[in-house]
């Protein structure tokens, strides 16, 4: 049989002497041809992994946040290690695999006797994904090879959600130095992200007159990018701070170690600050969870919404945390609101006494 294609003509045999047979294989792969289902050499085939990595930066990491190209940069050093210099044609489910298998057993560079977390191996073949899709979109390869790939389970490895009592968050304030002491309320008084939004901020971002942060810069999502209102306490904070700190910094938390930069990390000093404050040990990214939690008690789904700079009020539902006492007030009022007086009266129907003859009644009824 004959075909055209990319304006060259092909020839190939159908394997088979009947006419009618041939004819049928032929119609199938004119089809093929056109749906762009079948291509004799795919540009894959000369195109290295390396390229598409190029390739993907151009058309797309450059116009995200800058924590955004930090995190592609990463997941590209782990990926190039093993993946540089192949083609895409060679790269298929199984080699993809075998890197997902060896990178989980990677011991980790300061404490060799843990390994890799699943979730950070997660987020390099989502990184793959999407240099994959780029691949498919241009037509360098007819299938990506990424998505037959299972990822490994997160929710065991993440540290459990906890509510922090007003006890427990008075003593991490009286334990922290004064620096993480005003992020610590910062946090827990705006909901802010530790280190994209809050420890990242300029002076300039900030409004103490009106009460208002502007970002102004690239975020997460697009809803994250809006006037954030602050509360009367943490403009009182601010206000204070702002006496406190070095004179011709930018930034509202400044780094001790590298000038004119903000604060990177605080992990060492939040660890000690439970520590001294014998809390057990959680993120310091739950304080944006127990915003959202105190703010669920007093305002709507809108302005939770609103608040979080959530695109969507479901999203509010995985930053609440257990809501056990909310949902038990709920109910409470949702009894006196329904039975009045009457709730009394029902208990001591419900507890009235049980004469013998009931009793047995009543065993018969359980065990039949």
């Amino acid at each position: 049989m004959s075909y055209t294609m990319n304006g060259e003509q092909y020839r190939e045999s159908t394997k088979t002497a009947t006419h009618a047979v041939a004819m049928k294989i032929w119609k199938h792969r004119e089809a093929e041809v056109a749906l762009r289902l079948f291509q004799v050499g795919w540009p894959g085939e000369r195109i290295t992994f390396d390229h598409l990595c190029d390739e993907y930066n151009q058309s797309h990491i450059k116009n995200l946040s800058d924590n955004s190209k930090a995190a592609f940069e990463n997941s590209k050093r782990q990926l190039m290690k093993f993946f540089s210099g192949r083609m895409l044609t060679d790269i298929s489910s199984d080699v993809i695999r075998e890197y997902r298998d060896l990178r989980r057993k990677q011991p980790l560079k300061n404490r060799a006797d843990r390994t890799v977390k699943g979730a950070t191996v997660n987020r390099e073949l989502e990184t793959l994904q999407g240099l994959f899709k780029l691949a498919v979109q241009r037509s360098y390869i007819h299938a990506d090879p990424s998505l037959n790939v299972e990822h490994f389970p997160e929710t065991r490895e993440r540290p459990a959600k906890r509510r922090i009592s007003t006890e427990d968050y008075v003593r991490i304030l009286e334990g922290a130095p004064p620096y993480l002491r005003v992020g610590i309320l910062m946090l827990e008084q705006t909901g802010n992200r530790t280190y994209s939004e809050l420890f990242n901020l300029r002076w300039e971002q900030v409004d103490l007159d009106a009460g208002v942060i502007s970002f102004n810069v690239q975020l997460k999502t697009a809803d994250s990018d809006t006037v954030h209102p602050l509360s009367d306490l943490a403009v009182k904070i601010l206000r204070w701070w702002k006496e406190q700190t070095v004179r011709g910094s930018p930034f509202i938390f400044p780094s001790p170690r590298v000038p004119g930069q903000p604060i990177r990390n605080v992990r060492k000093a939040w660890k000690k600050t439970l520590e001294d404050a014998k809390v057990a040990h959680f993120p310091i990214y739950q304080l944006r969870h127990a915003f959202c939690t105190r703010l669920s008690k007093v305002a709507s789904d809108t302005v939770v919404t609103k608040a979080m700079r959530h695109s969507s009020a479901e999203t509010k539902r995985r930053y609440q945390l257990g809501m056990v006492e909310e949902v038990r007030e709920a109910m409470n009022l949702a009894n006196t609101e329904t039975y009045g007086e009457l709730e009394n009266h029902i208990f001591s129907t419900v507890t009235a006494p049980i004469e013998q003859n009931g009793k047995e009644e009543a065993a018969e009824l359980v065990e039949t």
